[in-house]
């Protein structure tokens, strides 16, 4: 090969990884924009951002990005992200003193209500989810709770339930479930860890697919938008979007119950899920995408 070709291919390669850091570099900012939202709202100042940006790339280089039969080290961490070996030292010694927010609850609130809606035992003739009490006799509520919730008690759960409006209970105590979905209000704690979640799910869908090798199967990533819609079609979309999608969900759902390990099966489970969302554009500034 001449070096008039390979100096080509070189400018060539060169130029892709350019436009792929550029690339990179809109997709940042457009996904920091909402982000940055959320934190200013709820009082996140740029230092306390900051010092989270470093520690998840501290935890990311020492975790994952170390080549195999190699030890980690402060050193190694701190040529790749960038930080100084202060830092990264300091960050690590720090780790282990940080709590996670637990999930569990969350989790198990999901289970009660799904199971309220597919367990023939509370259920009606007509498939229907029936209306339950407190009672500690047959197949009510507390029975409910413990076959899908373990060691929760009964009022918690109940308490929990009513708190993000998922079940409502009438003057003479009947317990009436009004959601399939354990969805909190804006501006409740477990709301912002829901979202979380749906960031971290989604982003690891992407980062999968991203860095998948040709031929390797991608995980399903889909959607669809429309630049010129009506707008007084909007709200009729939004009802469409909720009663289609809650159909889907709920039947992935029912699959996904009827194919679990039990709980006691040697060995670990899958851990998987899909999710839908909605999202408008209008009010944004037009983009060349």
């Amino acid at each position: 090969m001449n070096l008039a070709r390979m100096e080509s291919l070189g400018y060539a390669s060169h130029s892709m990884d350019m436009d792929a850091h550029s690339q990179l570099d809109r997709a940042l900012r457009r996904l920091l924009r909402p982000l940055v939202r959320i934190m200013l709202r709820q009082g996140i100042s740029f230092g306390e951002f900051s010092e989270i940006a470093k520690r998840t790339y501290m935890e990311i280089a020492w975790d994952e990005f170390t080549p195999r039969n190699a030890r980690a080290s402060d050193s190694r961490v701190a040529i790749m992200t960038g930080l100084t070996r202060k830092e990264v030292k300091r960050l690590r010694e720090t780790r282990s003193q940080r709590t996670e927010l637990s999930t569990n609850h969350m989790n198990r609130a999901t289970r009660v209500l799904s199971g309220w809606f597919r367990d023939p035992d509370f259920c009606d003739d007509k498939g229907q989810p029936r209306l339950l009490n407190m009672t500690d006799d047959g197949l009510q509520f507390p029975a409910l709770v413990r076959r899908y919730s373990g060691d929760m008690p009964p009022r918690a759960m109940l308490d929990e339930l009513r708190r993000v409006n998922a079940v409502k209970v009438d003057d003479n105590g009947a317990i009436q479930v009004k959601s399939r979905s354990f969805v909190p209000d804006g501006g409740d704690p477990d709301s912002l860890r829901m979202f979380g979640l749906a960031m971290s799910d989604l982003g690891h869908t992407i980062d999968s697919n991203l860095g998948a090798v040709p031929g390797e199967d991608l995980l399903f990533q889909r959607y669809v938008s429309n630049a010129q819609l009506n707008p007084r079609m909007v709200p009729l979309f939004k009802r469409l979007l909720a009663e289609r999608g809650m159909q889907l969900l709920e039947s992935l759902d029912d699959w996904m119950s009827s194919n679990e390990l039990p709980e006691d099966a040697p060995g670990q489970s899958a851990h998987i899920g899909a999710g839908i969302y909605f999202f408008d554009r209008s009010d944004q500034p037009p983009t060349d995408d």
